[in-house]
């Protein structure tokens, strides 16, 4: 038997047997980094160094060198890391920044708490990334920049956005909170766009036992930046150069994610197996769309989606069957009460993300998932769909 377990027996026999397959298991996962952690927290407590200590140190470094990129500043969570990297990029009342409608609510939460206008663009019908032909026809004079989003873990097409941003002046930040070690033509996310926000939100590919966050980029000075308006915007202790907040990766955090990013490589390898199993089994299957990864693309799977016009039904039937599943995201962010009066836009204007909505289904992919669990999941798909 491997780490992950073996395959699971014939089709009858996992029909047969009790089935408790979660969504995630942070059990496993912290079992895992035990002894390596208990130690690391062990000399936290015995050092006081509880705030921008060494542990914090050590992960901003390596997690910068991991990525390939040349800074790295450790914040309180993700949505920080986004609301701070728009303030250091310039974000002024009014502006426009463009974000795509098939996201987490913090992509454009943050544009419009900074008081930016907010406007949709609708995502490509195959990846659901953000459209770069869409963003386009939407630029105007009062547009200042692009959030692109890594959706599921999928690379956005960097390239285009890129040569957009460019061609029209804006900038381009990169919300990477389901991406840690994703590729765009051989090179990890994280260091394209002016800035990249990241999340360790402890369902992440690289989570904490916590909130957590950080800002990578290749431009040192806008990174320290961000460092310094999540430190009350201080340059040296006690002299405040600009009106910061309190946004700070705390050391116990950083010490899970340094026992963590050792493991990532291999973590993202097994999504990717995971994902590999999925797709021979799901190949064909009812009326069940698989999300395809272009090419030069490098997808590490924080989330395995699926889409199919019986979506409500096959979570149920899963659910009967003691097998978790997720739906991200259930409606459109133009829906969302809270942005009602602040964004203009409507279903046929971005009929993808509105269709994608009601079909997305994101099944078990953690790591630490066995083989026989990956096989549980497969056969009551194929199932409900007859197969």
């Amino acid at each position: 038997m491997g780490e992950y377990g073996t395959v699971g027996g014939r089709p009858s026999d996992i029909q047969s047997r009790p089935v408790n397959v979660p969504i995630l298991d942070l059990t496993r996962v912290r079992q895992r980094i035990a002894t390596q952690l208990d130690e690391r927290w062990r000399r936290i407590l015995d050092q006081s160094s509880f705030v921008l200590g060494p542990e914090v140190k050590e992960f901003e470094s390596a997690f910068a060198s991991w990525l390939g990129v040349e800074a790295c500043a450790g914040l309180g969570n993700g949505t920080d890391a986004l609301i701070l990297s728009l303030r250091a990029l310039g974000l002024q009342p009014g502006d426009e920044v463009i974000v795509p409608a098939f996201s987490f609510f913090a992509t454009a939460e943050v544009v419009a708490l900074l008081g930016g206008k907010v406007v949709f663009c609708d995502v490509d019908p195959e990846t659901l990334n953000l459209s770069p032909a869409d963003a386009e026809a939407r630029v105007t004079e009062r547009t200042v920049g692009i959030i692109g989003v890594h959706l599921y873990g999928r690379p956005f097409d960097v390239d285009a956005l890129l040569d957009l941003c460019r061609r029209r002046n804006l900038w381009l930040l990169e919300d990477a909170a389901q991406a840690h070690g994703a590729e765009w033509k051989g090179k990890r996310v994280g260091g394209f766009g002016q800035l990249a926000a990241w999340s360790f939100y402890p369902t992440k590919n690289l989570g904490c036992f916590g909130d957590g966050g950080a800002v990578t980029g290749n431009d040192r000075a806008l990174v320290q930046h961000v460092f310094n308006l999540g430190n009350h915007g201080q340059s040296v202790r006690y002299t405040h150069m600009e009106i910061g907040t309190n946004s700070r990766l705390d050391s116990l955090q950083a010490a899970v994610l340094n026992c963590r990013l050792a493991l990532l490589d291999e973590d993202n390898a097994r999504r990717g197996e995971i994902a590999c199993r999925y797709h021979g089994a799901f190949a064909g299957v009812g009326d069940l769309r698989l999300i395809p990864d272009p090419p030069g693309v490098k997808t590490v799977y924080h989330q395995f989606t699926v889409r199919s016009s019986r979506r409500d039904e096959l979570m149920a039937f899963l659910k009967e069957r003691g097998i978790a599943s997720a739906v991200h995201y259930p409606s459109p962010l133009h829906h969302q009460p809270a942005l009602k009066g602040l964004v203009e836009a409507r279903d046929e204007d971005l009929p993808v993300s509105t269709a994608a909505a009601k079909e997305v289904l994101c099944l078990p992919v953690f790591p630490e998932l066995t083989n026989d669990e990956v096989a549980a999941v497969s056969e009551a798909v194929r199932a409900f769909f007859g197969a």
